[in-house]
């Protein structure tokens, strides 16, 4: 499961590093008309976008490998997982909604 742990967090940090300078990779963005697009401050998005992502990777690296070497079972390393990814994707979705149109 160590793995598993490994290279899901790897994806989302790299994930998290390329959004940065392909705002068309967040879900969504790519779908809006250029006028919608005009009026969502890009730059924040990837940022906040980036920084999510990493602290995901990052949170699901080091609490997969705590639960690793503390020996708790697979299942429950996958619920925790599971529910640590859940809970930050749906922190960002609320903070990128958050955002105010640029003027």
């Amino acid at each position: 499961m160590i793995y598993g742990s490994l290279i899901t967090g790897i994806i989302l940090i790299l994930t998290g590093l390329i959004a940065r300078n392909n705002p068309d990779l967040i879900a969504g963005y790519n779908t809006l008309s250029q006028e919608k697009k005009a009026k969502i401050d890009t730059d924040k998005l990837t940022r906040i976008t980036q920084k999510y992502m990493v602290l995901t990777g990052l949170s699901v690296i080091s609490i997969g490998t705590i639960l690793f070497f503390f020996n708790i079972d697979e299942k429950t390393q996958s619920y925790v997982l599971m529910s640590l990814v859940g809970i930050e994707i749906t922190i960002l979705i609320v903070q990128s909604n958050r955002l105010k149109p640029k003027n």
